[in-house]
């Protein structure tokens, strides 16, 4: 395992938990809003952080820390969904097919934003953000277990 890489991957993953706090508080925030048929400008600004920052996380989770945690590994040549597998095979995930869920809610919430309904896009958002975090928290507990984060 590269050194280097290695205190890179604990730095990255250090920024990642900062981000991560900052979508717990805007779930906690929204969920106290809930899903009603009108919101106010701040309450719609509230949903809107909560979804990019959903959506951002998701990516950054996927496309840098886990794909890194991989290359830690020797097993740089991975697909996602094969990495995803891994990792469920490994117990560390608990549904590959939730987090493609969380994938596919990142695509609509990008490029489709306009065309959905804003309630059901918030409803979604309050649904599957608790499972990232559980995600991403078994991640971790996972990376001090293997003995590349700390406890």
């Amino acid at each position: 395992m590269n050194k280097l890489f290695l205190e890179a991957y604990i730095e990255s993953f250090s920024n990642f938990e900062t981000a991560m706090n900052g979508l717990t508080k805007s779930l906690e925030h929204c969920t106290s809003i809930g899903i009603k048929s009108n919101y106010a400008f701040e309450e719609t600004e509230a949903f809107d952080a909560l979804i990019i920052k959903l959506t951002r996380n998701s990516d950054v989770f996927f496309q840098q820390i886990v794909k890194a945690y991989f290359k830690l590994k020797g097993e740089d040549g991975l697909m996602f969904i094969d990495r995803l597998n891994m990792l469920e095979k490994m117990g560390v995930i608990d549904n590959v097919d939730q987090l493609m869920v969380l994938k596919s809610f990142r695509n609509q919430a990008v490029h489709e934003y306009s065309a959905v309904a804003f309630q059901e896009l918030y409803q979604e958002a309050l649904e599957l953000a608790p499972f990232f975090i559980k995600t991403v928290r078994q991640f971790q507990l996972f990376l001090v277990k293997e003995s590349i984060l700390k406890g």
